[in-house]
């Protein structure tokens, strides 16, 4: 495989179901921003879609639609093989990962369902999941601000024990928004909560 693409799969990490009910424990902005990262980090995606704001779940719908528009080509340095490699991997997510024939088709999806039919996809490849968890940060929540009654912004600090790159920050500071729904705080999924693992490794280089 490619270092272009190597590093694209590292960076990126990387059916209609019943999301369990939010539970009364998660009722103010670092309960659910805590329970958000716990159920990321056990890859326990049914409690992540539970506390995930509809707005979140419609913005990674988007985003995963959009991801059939790179095409490589804008990319500098990237040959014709690469090009190929990433129409594969195109192919690769509609057939095996989220189960349609085309991104339009993908895009009328209900958002959860996209959610949870990548997340169940990811469920089943341990082996590729362990590599990209080795790189995850330990995380925790270092406090709130309460923006108004509809928004609350929770500060979390990453640690790296192995960093990915070696420029890579030992720690930093990233935000998680939480918005109202229904009387409960939910999590926009931000930051990289539920994030899409590459497809790449699991696709064999140009012949």
């Amino acid at each position: 495989m490619s270092s272009f693409f190597s590093r694209v799969a590292l960076l990126g990490c990387l059916g209609l179901v019943a999301a369990p009910p939010v539970k009364a424990q998660y009722g103010t902005p670092e309960g659910v921003a805590q329970a958000a990262l716990r159920a990321d980090s056990a890859h326990d995606w049914r409690l992540l879609l539970a506390l995930a704001h509809p707005d979140a779940l419609f913005d990674y719908r988007h985003s995963q639609v959009m991801t059939f528009k790179e095409d490589g080509l804008g990319f500098p340095g990237v040959d014709s093989c690469e090009v190929k490699e990433l129409q594969g991997y195109h192919h690769f997510l509609l057939d095996s990962v989220f189960r349609v024939p085309t991104p339009d088709s993908l895009s009328r999806l209900a958002p959860d369902t996209v959610f949870a039919r990548q997340q169940r996809f990811l469920a089943r490849r341990r082996p590729l999941r362990q590599v990209v968890d080795s790189f995850a940060p330990a995380r925790r929540v270092v406090g709130d601000v309460i923006a108004d009654d509809s928004t609350a912004y929770v500060v979390i600090e990453d640690t790296y024990a192995a960093r990915p790159f070696p420029d890579w920050p030992k720690r930093r500071a990233q935000i998680m928004t939480l918005r109202r729904y229904r009387g409960t705080w939910r999590t926009m999924l931000d930051p990289d909560l539920g994030g899409p693992m590459s497809a790449f490794a699991m696709i064999g280089g140009c012949q």
